[in-house]
């Protein structure tokens, strides 16, 4: 099935995306997928680079929110505090988001930033989810498996062996299932539905190991709804 029927999106839904490994092209499709039907906004709590893949109407840059009046159209409006010299727009505050939120009808956030590294570790101000998401979507990137456990490869490090309890080697299943499933980890500060989407599933192999990352997780009790599949071949399957 393909990507943009996997959430059941419906008027007023806020989804907050954390995670590494696809997050900001889930994003980017979600709000290329629903332009038609909903007045979309497109932002960030964190920051993100200037969208280059979204068909966008207006960015509106909100450094100073008193007074400020946006012009809210059907289509996707990007919206943030200001852009700084990486060409990266720099997120709204939660207290910002309460101010415009109500203008649109679908809210698209990524609350979540992994310096484009397939996986991380998070400080104790990460994710930075906003209290009336109504989904949480943690990404996981599963061609991470087998990867070295190094600095070149994963975003805090320090935090990620806390979680997993690991000095060095490689990643494997256990890995992905404790940062998953670990207080500290993906959902720890998740607000509504919890979905976790296995992204990066795209040959036999990656299946293969997304099924028995499934079954491990399935070993213990937990409310998350899991999907795997693929961003970049617009698919995917429930668990």
């Amino acid at each position: 099935m393909i990507l943009g029927e996997m959430l059941d999106i419906k008027v007023n839904d806020i989804i907050t995306v954390v995670g590494a490994g696809g997050k900001t092209s889930f994003i980017n499709y979600f709000a290329n997928y629903y332009k038609d039907r909903f007045k979309v906004l497109l932002t960030t709590t964190t920051k993100v680079y200037v969208p280059d893949k979204v068909d966008f109407n207006h960015m509106y840059m909100l450094n100073n929110l008193e007074n400020f009046n946006i012009e809210v159209q059907d289509g996707i409006t990007v919206c943030g505090k200001f852009i700084n010299n990486e060409n990266k727009i720099i997120g709204l505050n939660l207290d910002d988001l309460n101010t415009i939120v109500s203008d649109f009808e679908l809210i698209l956030i990524e609350g979540d930033g992994s310096k484009k590294k397939k996986l991380k570790g998070w400080d104790e101000y990460e994710p930075v989810v906003y209290r009336k998401s109504t989904m949480t979507v943690g990404i996981i990137d599963i061609s991470s498996h087998g990867m070295d456990i190094n600095q070149d490869n994963i975003h805090r490090l320090s935090k990620f062996k806390e979680i997993t309890n690991n000095r060095c080697g490689k990643v494997d299943l256990i890995h992905l299932k404790k940062i998953i499933l670990n207080k500290k980890g993906l959902f720890k500060n998740a607000s509504g539905k919890k979905i976790l989407f296995i992204n990066k599933v795209e040959d036999d192999n990656t299946e293969k190991l997304a099924k028995e990352l499934v079954k491990l997780l399935g070993e213990e009790k937990h409310d998350i709804t899991i999907y795997f599949g693929s961003i970049h071949k617009n698919f995917y399957k429930y668990v």
